[in-house]
Order: structure tokens, then sequence, then C-alpha cells
């Protein structure tokens, strides 16, 4: 494929960011350093596991590079750096900066180690009293005075519908082979909108959007609500409290049992029960924007799993979206979903069928 005008090649890019991270490592006065890549995501982060510098604890180079497309169009480590000294003073754990070049994209942060929630899993661990650590964890920031003591974007309901919106621009031609129409996206967002301004008041929160166990560690030397280490999070905004807690139970790479599922949100709900400082915590409206907010997030993740596919060549995501379709059809089930469902009818799309 010819090089259009204006774009640097992938090998004079590679060979720029590299660049960068080795002068930022030298600025530091560390020589002899070598940067372990670890194995990336679907995001376009990467990270390195930084060896032979004098270090008193393991730390890791953070890499969002400012010349990655602009989705969004800023570079990601400055809200991360804001991000995880508001959680830190919160008194969870998140990473500590140590050195940052925010122009480049580049940070030194805490190497929690390796223990992500999905590798313990994996090897046998019991899921139970992680999952109840980590839902400690939401309770612990929900309570909070200050969790909304940052200056962050609100999650409103005209961010949630163009990422609900996903569905429409990549899932759905892939389901029919047809675009969806000006019509179909006008009514479509008018019904996520009916649906989103019946959310409670006053369950606003930090919101880390991407809860679940591929971001979660077990942080080893640490105790209490210290030994769940938060990752990925820089997109975080200030939204509902059912979402987080929905992202971690629904979560579109791993079925938790229905049981298990049960006792989690009844142990959320126990600890915010003490929380009357507003007449008391709304469980009637916290269940309402959890099953909205399935929904919605589902709708978003199957937009992005064939976007990913399509658009960047990560075509292992696609073995998620039989789970995630199955999660987003049982969500339509819920009465409270019905005019969602009753739009998907109205325009003859069986999105109950999974893709061929």
């Amino acid at each position: 494929m010819q090089q259009q005008a204006g774009q640097t090649s992938p090998d004079k890019t590679e060979t720029l960011r590299r660049d960068r991270r080795e002068k930022f490592i030298k600025s530091l006065g560390w020589e002899h350093v070598i940067l372990d890549p670890m194995q990336s995501d679907a995001s376009f982060r990467r990270y390195y596991r930084i060896e032979g510098a004098p270090m008193v604890y393991p730390m890791l180079l953070m890499e969002d590079p400012p010349d990655r497309p602009p989705v969004p169009p800023f570079v990601m480590v400055e809200p991360f750096t804001k991000i995880a000294a508001h959680l830190r003073a919160l008194r969870l754990s998140a990473p500590m900066v140590y050195f940052s070049d925010i122009p480049n994209g580049l940070l030194v942060i805490d190497d929690f180690g390796d223990d992500t929630y999905t590798r313990l899993f994996d090897r046998g661990f019991n899921p139970k009293p992680l999952y109840e650590l980590a839902v400690d964890v939401l309770a612990h920031l929900h309570r909070h005075p200050e969790r909304n003591a940052i200056d962050l974007p609100d999650y409103d309901a005209p961010r949630l519908i163009d990422e609900a919106m996903l569905l429409l621009d990549w899932y759905y031609p892939r389901l029919t082979g047809k675009k969806p129409t000006a019509e179909m996206k006008e009514t479509f967002s008018n019904v996520w909108l009916g649906l989103l301004k019946k959310f409670p008041q006053g369950q606003k929160t930090l919101v880390l959007r991407d809860y679940h166990v591929d971001n979660l560690m077990l942080v080893p030397d640490t105790r209490g609500l210290q030994s769940c280490g938060l990752l990925d999070f820089q997109d975080a905004l200030i939204g509902e409290m059912s979402y987080d807690l929905m992202s971690l139970l629904e979560d579109a790479r791993r079925d938790v049992p229905a049981d298990l599922k049960k006792h989690l949100y009844d142990r959320y709900m126990t600890a915010m029960e003490p929380n009357n400082g507003n007449g008391g915590f709304d469980r009637a409206g916290f269940d309402y924007s959890f099953r909205v907010l399935a929904a919605q997030r589902h709708a978003k993740v199957l937009g992005i799993f064939v976007r990913l596919a399509a658009r960047d060549g990560k075509a292992r995501y696609l073995k998620f979206i039989p789970h995630v379709h199955k999660l987003f059809v049982e969500s339509l089930d819920n009465p409270i979903l019905q005019p969602l469902d009753r739009w998907f009818r109205d325009h003859h799309i069986d999105i109950r069928s999974p893709l061929k």
C-alpha cells in the first residue's frame, strides 16, 4: 500500500517512539537500563518493565504516545496521573507516578507485579474472596465524601448515547450487511435518552469505566483494600455508582456465575445501606441504572469488538462476542428495557440471533 502524503511510516514511528523512551530514561540518570515490553491489550498504551535501574521499588514505563490515533485527541498520561493521585488520596491502590514526560506520553509508575485477577483465576485461585475485595473497594469509593473532588467530565446522556451508537455503526453492519439509516440513528438515540433520564439522584461518583478482572491486581505485601491494585482508569468520568459494579459483574470477557453475582450485588448493597446522609440509599434507583447501563455497555462493547477486528486487525476479540451478545439479549428481557427491545422489533432487526 502506498504511503499517503504527510503520514509517517510504521518503522519511522517506532524509531521515533524508541528514541523518546531512551531519551526519557537517560534524563533520569539511568544507564544500562533494559525496557522489557509487556503484552499489549486493546488500547494503544504500552508497558515496559524497567530492569537495571537503581530503584527502591519495582517500576514500569507506561507509554501512551501523542502520535497514536486521536481517540481521544490528547495524551492520556495526563488524566492517568491526576486520577491516580486522587485514588491514592482516597486510600486506594493506584500506581504511584514517580517520573513523567507528559508531552511524549511517558510515565514511570509502580509495578504491581503479574497477579491480575484474570491470571489468578486461571491458576485456580478461588474467585469469591477476590471479587469480594473488588466490591469492597467500590463501596469504599462510593461512600467516600471526597469521591467527586476531582475535575473530570460527566458521564452524561450524550456520551452514553454516543457509546451505545457503536452497536449501529459497527455491529449492525456485521449482523445484517447494511448500514444504519439516519432515521434509525435518531430513533435509537431517542430510546436511550428516554431510559437515561430516569436515573436516580444523588448517586454520582468517580467511575473508573473498565472495572473488571483484567484491570484488577492482587498487590504483594499489602493488606485490606490496599491489596486490590487498580489499573486502566485514565478514561474515568463522574457518573452513576452502578456502572463499575455492573462492569465487574457483567464482564464482557468472563462469565460470573449467577449465585456469585447475586452474592456480590447483595454485598455491595449491604455496604451502602449505612450511607443515609441523604435519606438513605436508593436501592430501586440503583438497580434501574444498573440494568440500563448493562444494556448500554453491552451494546457499546459489541460495537467495539467488531471495530477492533475490522479496523485494527485484532480478530481475537471476535471470540468474546457470543458472551457479550448473550448478556445483551438477557438485558433486553428485563421489562425496564422494553422500549429498546421494541425498537429492534420495529426495525425488523433480529438482534437475538448471534453473528454467523
